[in-house]
């Protein structure tokens, strides 16, 4: 028989918390059989199933109460599920079922000259970057940042060519792991102009225009070189976005992708040598 501890997650006791209401507790009610209820079921013989679903009686939501108060210490009644990792580690050993994240967003950058952070000034080898909780850095002396989607896209930002001033700060948008990080970065440093660099795609451009950038960076290139280096899939499967996102361009790109018809990564701009240029977005 194994102990409501070893089994639970946050999504049960949210789940137990939305049974244990007044309406519930006088009349009982009807769960999918999955996660602890499975274990109430075939552990400790709560409730009866039915296509299913776990029927429970009031006799057998007090019960329900009672295992988990035994258990735990934990009253499901009357005790708000814990925000911090220490109040939960007190009723549960998961202490990750709390409901506030302990790590900081992280936020990965690096200068192309130099990367000038926090008051100090950082001389990098090429293929080093700064990773720095986003909490922890608290200034920035750098002109422009260029916010960019992709993380093989930032890496290579150096060796790209565009327009853009000699040495602006370049930042990892960010991803499920270390969180993203645009909206954040545009509303701490008001003050520095930021620019987007998205795919050229109806949904990298809606990224750019959601990011807070007041310039975004678009690829001057040719339709010869649009039909070679192009997928036609960005543009097909994201056509949904194209008349909302399509006016934010220049006429000529956004009649020669509406044409052509296709989009055009940031890796393929990187592998072919496309250039950039500033586009103003607001």
């Amino acid at each position: 028989m194994s102990r409501i501890t070893e089994n639970i997650t946050s999504g049960d006791l949210a789940r137990l918390k939305n049974i244990f209401v007044p309406a519930k507790i006088q009349n009982g009610i009807s769960v999918v059989l999955t996660g602890v209820f499975q274990v109430f079921y075939q552990d400790y013989g709560i409730g009866k199933t039915s296509f299913g679903k776990l029927q429970l009686t009031p006799q057998d939501i007090r019960q329900v109460r009672k295992l988990i108060k035994e258990q735990t210490g934990f009253d499901i009644l009357t005790d708000p599920i814990p925000s911090s990792r220490t109040e939960m580690a007190k009723y549960f050993p998961n202490e990750k079922l709390s409901t506030t994240p302990v790590k900081d967003k992280v936020v990965k950058v690096y200068g192309v000259l130099s990367t000038n952070i926090n008051g100090k000034k950082y001389d990098l080898e090429d293929g080093m970057i700064i990773e720095i909780p986003l909490g922890s850095l608290r200034s920035i002396e750098h002109k422009q940042i260029v916010i960019v989607e992709n993380y093989e896209a930032f890496c290579q930002f150096k060796i790209v060519q565009s327009d853009i001033g000699q040495n602006p700060l370049v930042v990892y948008r960010g991803d499920k792991e270390s969180g993203v990080i645009s909206q954040e970065i545009a509303e701490r440093f008001p003050q520095v102009k930021l620019v987007a660099w998205f795919d050229t795609d109806p949904s990298g451009i809606s990224f750019a225009l959601a990011s807070g950038a007041s310039y975004m960076l678009i690829p001057s290139i040719s339709r010869e070189a649009l039909i070679e280096h192009g997928k036609s899939s960005l543009f097909e499967d994201q056509h949904r976005y194209w008349e909302r996102v399509s006016e934010v361009l220049p006429t000529e790109l956004e009649t020669l992708i509406s044409s052509v018809e296709k989009g055009i990564t940031q890796e393929s701009i990187v592998a072919n040598n496309v250039p950039l240029v500033l586009h103003p977005l607001r």
